[in-house]
């Protein structure tokens, strides 16, 4: 080893080529070590970027699910307070309370309301007369029976003993004046109520639940019949630590072992909300895409290896430059073969000289298929068409991006996008296209655009659109004087009919408000929906001022008229509140601030009137 360095030092210094040779082989050691630390580095942040984002998406499908659960049970807790109010009234009472709850909520979801005595009988059941039969041995019954306040018990899942079906008890106590008089409860289908949960899209092996607060379960998305009536192990989180409101945990499932992040959640009701997602499905991805880097990086590795032994033992350097090249040839080849978007190279005289498998893939046709035409055949020929060949040629020289109207070779049509480059080399300018299908995409963003605009219920514009149009008709107003008036609409006497006859009802209802008002207006004007039973109109131009009144005299007229909606006669009106631009407001808020107020001074008038 003493004369290994000497020795090193007279060979380079004999052959020059050697430490060539040895710079080359630390250079080879060293890429090599930067390309696995980088691989070992980008998998592990590809994985936790991986999971964190499963983390998300349990977090925010968790959330929803719990929104869901606990409008049910709210539902729920509301039938059982009127059903305790008419127990106390008499038979006949809560037999009416009865078919009104079951006629109300979702048909095969409550299986039976009913009631029973102090003395923990069966006293009362929708279902009608039923034999003799004790439940006063039932934990909820125990539960409210014992306890001096006013509270909801849910039970878990219970086999009934006539019925033969699993049910979930929600259960209220009867107090006749202070003193446990029974219980109200409805016995939900945990089959029907888990519809629901089941209407997330889930993969596979994920799963939503319902869990009671000592961990048993009540709805499980995954082989429920499995689980109903067992519960979870202690070392749960959310069984721990019992004042945290939310969290997150990874652990095995009991039964199929499969290793899921879990997101909870307590409901206000006390119940938890959990939502798991399979971590080796949520993640198969990107350790598919780490597997892929590793073989790319072991066979990256292999070709340094390779390529540094060829230099070092290579006798020609030219025979090695040519291998690099063709090497280097065939790996752009295989980037441009692999790549997602199609290509499309067309010459001086605008017609196609070759295409990549992706274009074929996109629009259904092959190389020979379009070689030597013209672009103008990957669109449709209908006026109005934004034609890929005519745009190609309107942007001649210039790189250009934006999206056209596809024709594919079955005849459908879709949205394509293009990139347009162009390259200029010893045989002349080829302008470079590359084609990507966006339909999708568009459809979603359009789809995404319309739900944060437009109020879901009535199809109107909601207060976000509503406001930007208002800002810009005042904007316009400015610029070319004219007038704007907002009209502030609150529908009278809505709350008792919606408590009367439901909010499904109250939604029909809303409904046809929504078309009445829009029958009044020109297509110009704006009639948008901003919360509950409020509504604005927009009107703008040099008479809508003068109209405004007249506008204002239809609205309550024809809101006045009875709405006839399920058999049901409802009758209502409206106060309506004017504000005009610039004469009572210079912006869009102020200006719907004084359409409010005015709409108040209405209701103060006695309502079914308007108000400046």
């Amino acid at each position: 080893m003493a004369n290994f360095l000497p020795r090193l030092v007279a060979s380079c210094n004999e052959r020059p080529l050697c430490l060539i040779r040895v710079l080359i082989g630390a250079a080879c050691l060293l890429v090599l070590v930067v390309v696995w630390h980088d691989l070992i580095v980008s998998a592990r942040d590809n994985e936790q970027v991986a999971f964190e984002r499963v983390r998300v998406e349990a977090g925010i499908q968790v959330r929803a699910a719990s929104d869901t659960m606990q409008a049910s049970i709210d539902r729920f807790d509301f039938a059982l307070r009127t059903a305790s109010t008419a127990a106390l009234a008499g038979p006949d009472a809560l037999a009416l309370q009865g078919r009104i709850v079951t006629e109300a909520l979702p048909a095969d979801l409550v299986l039976q309301l009913f009631h029973i005595g102090a003395d923990g009988y069966l006293s009362y059941s929708s279902l009608g007369a039923a034999p003799r039969n004790y439940l006063g041995d039932r934990d909820y019954f125990k539960t409210l029976a014992s306890d001096e306040g006013d509270r909801l018990v849910i039970s878990n899942p219970v086999l009934g003993r006539l019925t033969n079906k699993w049910s979930i008890q929600i259960a209220r106590a009867v107090k006749r004046d202070g003193r446990f008089d029974g219980v109200v409860s409805i016995a939900v289908s945990p089959e029907v109520w888990m519809v629901q949960l089941r209407r997330y899209r889930l993969s596979s092996r994920d799963t939503l639940a319902l869990l009671s607060a000592d961990g048993h379960y009540l709805l499980r998305t995954l082989d429920s019949a499995d689980y109903f009536g067992k519960q979870l192990p202690p070392d749960r989180p959310f069984l721990l630590q019992r004042e945290q409101p939310e969290g997150d945990f990874v652990a095995p499932g009991n039964n199929d072992g499969v290793e899921r992040l879990f997101s909870w959640i307590r409901l206000p009701s006390g119940l938890i909300m959990a939502s798991g997602i399979a971590l080796d499905d949520a993640l198969a991805d990107t350790r598919a895409f780490n597997r892929w880097s590793l073989i790319r990086t072991i066979f990256l590795s292999c070709l340094i290896l390779l390529a540094t032994g060829a230099l070092i033992v290579a006798l020609a350097r030219y025979e090695g430059v040519v291998r690099a090249l063709g090497e280097r040839e065939r790996h752009y080849r295989k980037v441009l073969d692999n790549m997602a978007e199609g290509i499309l190279v067309i010459d001086p005289d605008n017609r196609i000289i070759s295409i990549n498998p992706a274009f074929s893939t996109i629009t259904g046709y092959r190389e020979h298929e379009v070689q030597g035409r013209t672009p103008e055949m990957l669109s449709p020929t209908h006026a109005g068409a934004r034609n890929l060949g005519a745009i190609i040629r309107s942007h001649a020289g210039d790189r250009w991006a934006d999206d056209f109207d596809g024709l594919h070779r079955s005849g459908d049509t879709y949205t394509g996008h293009a990139l347009l480059s162009t390259v200029r080399d010893a045989a002349g300018v080829q302008r470079i296209v590359l084609l990507s299908d966006v339909t999708d995409s568009r459809r979603k963003n359009a789809e995404i655009w319309r739900q944060a605009n437009y109020d879901p219920l009535t199809g109107l514009p909601n207060r976000a659109l509503m406001t930007d149009r208002l800002e810009r008709m005042i904007g316009q107003a400015r610029r070319h004087p004219a007038r704007v008036v907002v009209l502030f609409i609150d529908l009278d006497q809505f709350k008792p009919v919606n408590d009367r006859f439901g909010h499904e009802l109250g939604d029909l209802l809303l409904r046809e408000v929504a078309r009445r008002l829009k029958d009044l207006f020109r297509d110009e004007d704006t009639v948008a929906r901003i919360g509950g039973d409020e509504f604005v109109v927009l009107l703008s131009g040099d008479d809508a001022v003068e109209a405004a009144e007249r506008s204002c005299a239809r609205i309550v007229d024809s809101l006045s008229r009875p709405f006839v909606i399920h058999e049901q006669v409802l009758e209502i009106s409206c106060s309506v509140g004017i504000a005009r631009f610039p004469d009572d407001a210079a912006d869009a808020a102020a200006l719907l601030h004084q359409a409010d107020l005015a709409m108040y001074r209405a209701k103060e008038r006695g309502r079914a009137t308007w108000s400046v």
